[in-house]
């Protein structure tokens, strides 16, 4: 049987999607014949004059079919995507789905389903854990995947091999199309063990295809031990996990191999969820005398100490991107994030051992005022020393299903008719790009912004 995965805009482009590539490793080493279409990447590099509308500012554009139809001709695009899929002559298509790209998923799930009609269509990825509405379910869409994949599309596709309905299946982490309906099965009550998966399947993508030239994505671990409030992280991918540290050397030297690249960037939530395993994996490497670098996304922990950072410096850390988000004490409590002692003693020893340290950042945070934009600029210019790029700002963004989204109603924040969300006229999407480009403008001005991804 033939499955073909697509991912379609809007998605990073800087390297392959790792869960994509995760997904056909497992369904490879079941057997089955795979394609994998990274539609997105394609159309960034065939769309030169518009590549601005992969960057963040430009992200709303994807969010509607009248949006995406003043730069694209969509009926082409999914002409043309559609077409390639079903060339392959798959029995099922799974289609990776986020906020930005649920647009163009849907509209090509509609195009394949009305060229070909016993099509299995599966959606996937984080826009899954997100929906809650009846009017958001495509008909089209024959079953919804929440939370890890690896453990259950496999017994989808065992059910549509051996011509059983899917109708009325139960598999817990699903969402089925009953054909009069769709029935929620529930989220997954297991996590896999990701020592035990399959490499992912990168030798389906070209790394040069992308924009980062020099490093290999891998996954050091999964899940979260935190739950910051405007985050959904935890509630997809369930408590932390870490791989053991022999797994990942081995895929490293795999893939290094493969790629003629010693680099690699971790995809994890956070790097440093578990010290000891970061540690012991540094050793590794030391031990064994491995050219190696890596890095990836952490938290400002107070027990990054200074004799830790030195080691895993040594052990092949290059840099560590901390999710600071805001400078303002009592922003970053409401949000679940280390107090601002925490925040320098992190940066201090990151710095100091050598790691090249990377920020985020966040603006209009649902209680933000004036006054914590002004805080997060004066720790900022205090902090300056410690930090080597301040890479990006977002705009605070909702999911549903975060905390922020279950307190609404308390933090009196409403929505218009695009979507987009406010409170009163004190914090509106206006306002958010406004303090989103101050902070912008004020580390350049500190020479801590030197041209990182808006």
């Amino acid at each position: 049987m033939n499955i073909v995965l697509a991912v379609v805009p809007l998605y990073g482009v800087d390297m392959p999607p790792l869960g994509a590539a995760y997904i056909a490793a497992v369904l490879e080493k079941e057997g089955y014949g795979i394609n994998v279409f990274c539609f997105n990447s394609e159309l960034y590099n065939q769309a030169r004059d518009k590549r601005f509308l992969w960057g963040w500012e430009a992200s709303g554009a994807w969010c509607s079919p009248e949006g995406i139809n003043r730069h694209f001709n969509v009926n082409d695009l999914l002409d043309k995507w559609s077409e390639k899929i079903l060339k392959c002559a798959p029995k099922i298509v799974g289609l990776s789905v986020n906020s930005h790209s649920r647009v163009l998923a849907n509209l090509l799930a509609d195009r394949l389903k009305n060229k070909k009609k016993d099509l299995y269509v599966i959606f996937g990825g984080p826009w899954c854990t997100e929906l809650a509405e009846p009017s958001e379910f495509n008909k089209n869409v024959d079953i919804y995947v929440r939370g890890e994949g690896e453990g259950v599309i496999p017994k989808i596709a065992k059910l549509i091999a051996g011509s059983e309905s899917i109708r009325d299946c139960s598999i817990e982490g699903t969402i089925v199309n009953t054909g009069v309906g769709f029935k929620d099965n529930r989220a997954n009550a297991s996590f896999v063990d990701i020592n035990k998966l399959p490499f992912p399947a990168l030798h389906f993508f070209d790394l040069n295809y992308y924009t980062n030239k020099t490093e290999i994505p891998i996954l050091f671990s999964r899940g979260c031990n935190y739950s910051c409030k405007f985050c959904t992280d935890k509630p997809m991918w369930g408590n932390y996990r870490t791989r053991n540290a022999e797994n990942i050397i081995e895929e490293m030297i795999k893939h290094s191999s493969i790629f003629n690249r010693t680099c690699f960037k971790s995809n994890d939530l956070l790097i440093n969820g578990d010290l000891k395993q970061l540690r012991y994996l540094s050793e590794i490497i030391i031990n064994e005398k491995l050219s190696f670098t890596w890095g990836g996304m952490a938290r400002a922990r107070s027990d990054m100490s200074g004799q830790l950072c030195a080691v895993l410096r040594k052990g092949g850390c290059s840099y560590l991107t901390y999710g600071i988000e805001s400078g303002a004490a009592r922003i970053l409590f409401h949000m679940g994030k280390p107090g601002k002692r925490d925040i320098v003693q992190a940066l201090k020893n990151s710095y100091k051992s050598g790691i090249k340290v990377n920020t985020l950042w966040m603006a209009g945070y649902p209680i933000e005022k004036w006054v914590d934009v002004l805080e997060t600029m004066l720790f900022l210019l205090r902090s300056r020393r410690y930090i080597h790029e301040f890479v990006a700002v977002s705009a605070c963004y909702i999911p549903r299903r975060s905390r922020l989204w279950q307190e609404r109603d308390k933090l009196r924040i409403e929505y218009d008719k695009n979507s987009d969300w406010h409170i009163g006229k004190s914090n509106t999407v206006s306002i958010r790009q406004l303090r989103r480009k101050i902070l912008f403008s004020f580390a350049r001005i500190l020479g801590i912004y030197k041209g990182g991804v808006q």
